[in-house]
């Protein structure tokens, strides 16, 4: 009896994991406001901004932070997928550099058309989306991975 419930266990086990291999997360996209002159930041480039270790761009402007709230599903997969951690994680950090005095939290954003609209209204913004659509002529995309 013990092999037969050891065994249901195991299929079941094989059938889930089987069964999520098969959904792929929905794509995010990296935005951010026309005068950040920027195309590509690397993996380690993104987390450190998300976790307000680099605060400014390269031509000396701040960066200002975007996000939607940590239950959001797409906040959700940006962490785990684009950032490799946890959001739980992510507030943890914030937390630390707020507490610390050494940055601003990000700024909290409930809609993704408010996220759009946000960062294109505000220079040295960056954020996300969910596989935009359309964006509006204020924000672009930008490519997360190592320059060509």
């Amino acid at each position: 009896m013990f092999c037969f419930g050891a065994l249901l266990l195991w299929v079941g086990a094989v059938w889930t994991g089987t069964a999520r291999a098969e959904t792929s997360p929905q794509p995010i996209a990296v935005v951010v406001n026309q005068s950040v002159d920027i195309t590509t930041l690397s993996p380690a480039q993104l987390r450190m901004i998300f976790a307000g270790r680099t605060q400014f761009w390269p031509d000396g402007s701040r960066i200002r932070v975007f996000v939607l709230p940590p239950k959001n599903d797409t906040h959700q997969l940006f962490c785990r997928h684009l950032l490799n951690i946890y959001p739980y994680q992510l507030e943890r950090i914030w937390q630390r550099v707020v507490y610390s005095g050494q940055g601003e939290a990000p700024k909290i954003i409930d809609t993704a058309q408010a996220m759009q609209d946000a960062i294109g209204k505000t220079p040295g913004a960056i954020g996300y989306l969910s596989a935009p659509g359309q964006i509006n002529k204020d924000i672009r995309m930008i490519t997360v991975g190592e320059p060509l």
